[in-house]
């Protein structure tokens, strides 16, 4: 299906842009289109980017909720590369909630299916991930040795995911390093961290930056720094709610500032820490990592929604329903209507050259415009499918009609769309047609007279409108 199949390289641009907002937003509709028509890898990929998107913000009950929910389909549907994934998640998730036994067992797995499909990006996050292990385990060392290997595959990684294993290899590395005193080592790991968070969210990964600079700060017992640095990734760890960071934040803090001898503020981050202990024990007594139910998604599956979950216009389903409902009422009371094909010029060549999250802002940016010029009118707008829109409107006259399509051609064409490499026209061809007072009842010949009227307009050298009355 290659609406999902383009939805899901947008979902999978906005996890790697951080733009998380827009993602969950997409979710629950996009979710709703892949588990309506069977589509179980999409689903399953959207879910592992979720649970991802989830545990790196904090909220360790919901990604543990959707790991459940991925259990229901892994095995029947999952590929061999979504099974590594989800084996190395759940590892992660197994690491946080302290169980170093289904840690490494589940990383175990994940590295073997890793090797056999030769999964190299997955596999340099296990590396990281047993690296984490090691760590753990107060095996400095070791940790070293194993966040080194995926720089063995360097030459096997596409570049665009490069800098995503680096900073977790660097953040990882930064700790062993200062475990075994090798302080110069870790600094200039740090200095390279530090630039890469600078501006972006505050997710799990850049509080960790700061947590582990507060124990580089711990180690060589600087511990005023040490303390003002931590005091801020805790603030940032309770923005996001992350009950698992903040404990061990609240932890080392209060070695910290025992060091200081601050008994005051020794009191109050003594009682943080017994708070943050205490909403673990409860996550884990009421969300069991193997036995947690779904409570909150049931609904979200139950029909397919109306709306495109891209440009929140129409989708192609509600709007032909609804304008064979329109046509066969028309026939009777003789309304006229008109009834438009637009067509995005030169889209391909966008989404080639700019990516595809600047050709989504495009179509979003013609819907938006169209939905605006036609709020007045009875009408509804909607997306066909790919680059394509279709509308529907009620009129009193065919020069109103025309004035319509004018008004929306002119808006579209004279607008550009702004973004960090410049700006890019807006270029659409249109092809408008009528259900001539009523006489035309069957959509496939409207639609056609439209479409032949769009035709005309490409042929004729796009940017254009073309009537058919």
């Amino acid at each position: 299906m290659q609406e999902l199949k383009e939805l899901n390289i947008t979902m999978n641009a906005l996890v790697k842009e951080e733009r998380f907002n827009e993602f969950f937003n997409l979710f629950d509709p996009i979710a709703r289109i892949a588990l309506q028509n069977d589509e179980y890898c999409y689903l399953i990929d959207l879910y592992l980017n979720r649970s991802k998107v989830l545990y790196n913000l904090g909220d360790i009950q919901s990604c543990i909720a959707d790991l459940k929910k991925l259990t229901e389909w892994m095995d029947e549907h999952g590929t061999d590369g979504q099974k590594t994934k989800y084996l190395n998640t759940y590892a992660t998730v197994c690491g946080e909630l302290g169980d170093q036994r289904k840690y490494l067992e589940y990383l175990t797995k994940a590295k073997e299916l890793a090797i056999k499909i030769n999964d190299v990006y997955t596999l340099c996050k296990i590396y990281n991930n047993l690296g984490v292990y090691y760590l753990d385990e107060k095996q400095p060392e070791n940790a070293v040795n194993i966040l080194l290997k995926p720089l063995e595959f360097w030459d096997q990684i596409d570049n665009e995911y490069e800098e995503e294993i680096l900073v977790f290899v660097r953040l990882n590395l930064s700790k062993g390093y200062t475990e075994l005193g090798e302080y110069q080592k870790a600094e200039e790991l740090f200095d390279l961290l530090f630039a890469y968070i600078e501006g972006k969210q505050m997710t799990k990964t850049a509080i960790y930056v700061l947590q582990y600079k507060g124990l580089w700060f711990k180690a060589q017992r600087r511990y005023e720094e040490a303390k003002e640095i931590l005091l801020n990734a805790k603030d940032y760890a309770s923005i996001n709610n992350d009950v698992i960071l903040l404990e061990q934040i609240n932890k080392i803090l209060v070695e910290v500032i025992t060091e200081i001898g601050d008994k005051d503020s020794l009191i109050a981050i003594q009682k943080d820490y017994i708070d943050s202990l205490l909403k673990i024990k409860e996550i884990n007594l009421s969300q069991s990592l193997l036995q947690i139910e779904m409570s909150h998604n049931e609904k979200q599956y139950e029909s397919i929604s109306n709306k495109d979950p891209l440009t929140s216009c129409y989708n192609r389903d509600y709007f032909e329903k609804t304008t064979k409902k329109w046509l066969r009422k028309a026939k009777d009371t003789s309304q006229l209507m008109g009834f438009f094909i637009f067509d995005v010029d030169s889209f391909k060549q966008v989404n080639d050259h700019y990516g595809h999250l600047v050709g989504d802002d495009v179509l979003k940016h013609i819907s938006n415009l169209a939905v605006d010029c036609l709020s007045k009118y009875d009408s509804i707008f909607a997306r066909y499918g790919g680059d394509e829109f279709v509308a529907i409107v009620k009129i009193s006259t065919y020069e109103e009609l025309t004035e319509i399509t004018d008004n929306i051609y002119k808006r579209i064409s004279k607008s550009v769309i702004t973004f960090d490499e410049g700006t890019i026209p807006i270029r659409v061809s249109i092809g408008v047609s009528t259900n001539a007072n009523g006489m035309i009842t069957e959509y496939r010949e409207i639609f056609k007279l439209a479409d032949d009227a769009l035709y005309e307009s490409k042929r004729n050298g796009r940017n254009q409108y073309t009537m058919k009355c």
